[in-house]
């Protein structure tokens, strides 16, 4: 079974799991916030005048991610892209803008994926717990081309969790994830393998000095990084870095 069949497994249950993760939503919500200051979004009282930025939600997984892009940014044309069908499944159920799509297929698709959609350049790019899913020479691989497809001066942000500079963010990861997450994974009847895959994914993902290199030598300027609030504090990481302007 792929890791897309084990989210398609798991799929109707996520969201609520997601809802029991304290700080969840807060800090998703945060993220997009970043991205939307990145790239200069200005919400305007006059719809007419409203900014319609372009926005990847890569590894958009059920759409919460995607929710919090719109609460972001109102007005912005959404293309969420995720491999797992259960996962997509869920979101499209949800009450959307005609702005906001939802595609089947990995990143490791985007360079040939056929959707039109997915032809303009992007103004900014959300990646959230979506690298420590690849193996090391597909982050740079998918790096590399995100650099190439937003447009010149765009943004990307990388939302996603990594413990291995810190043994008290390991012990809480671990605490976490063994009695809390799951437990509740078998409680509510999602997949606990999948969950035990998360655990281990986190443990064995890049530093936060090793991902701020990769996104350097893919050709990303401007690379900084922040941690998250509360129990996520040296857990959760957020990245952000800018495309270079093309010389005029």
């Amino acid at each position: 079974m792929t890791l897309s069949d084990a989210f398609t497994r798991s799929a109707r249950r996520y969201d609520l799991l997601t809802w029991l993760n304290p700080g969840y939503g807060r800090e998703l919500r945060d993220a997009a916030e970043d991205l939307a200051a990145g790239i200069g979004y200005r919400a305007a009282t006059d719809p007419d005048q409203a900014p319609s930025p372009r926005i990847w939600d890569l590894g958009c997984g059920s759409g919460l991610s995607t929710r919090a892009l719109l609460r972001a940014m109102p007005t912005a044309r959404i293309v969420g892209l995720d491999s797992s069908a259960g996962m997509l499944e869920q979101a499209r159920i949800k009450s959307w803008p005609s702005t906001t799509q939802f595609l089947l297929g990995g990143v490791e698709e985007l360079p040939t994926h056929p959707e039109p959609a997915l032809e303009e350049q992007p103004d900014g790019i959300l990646a959230a717990y979506l690298f420590r899913n690849l193996a090391p020479d597909a982050r740079d691989a998918t790096l590399a081309h995100l650099s190439t497809r937003l447009r010149p001066g765009g943004r990307l942000l990388v939302h996603d969790y990594s413990v291995s500079e810190s043994l008290r963010a390991r012990i809480v990861w671990s605490l976490v994830c063994r009695l809390i997450v799951i437990p509740l994974s078998r409680i509510v009847g999602a997949d606990p393998g999948l969950h035990r895959y998360l655990w281990r994914s986190v443990r064995e993902n890049d530093s936060t000095v090793r991902f701020r290199r990769r996104l350097l030598e893919a050709g990303f300027e401007d690379v900084a990084v922040r941690t998250g609030r509360g129990w996520h504090r040296g857990i959760l990481h957020t990245y952000t870095a800018r495309r270079s302007e093309e010389p005029t």
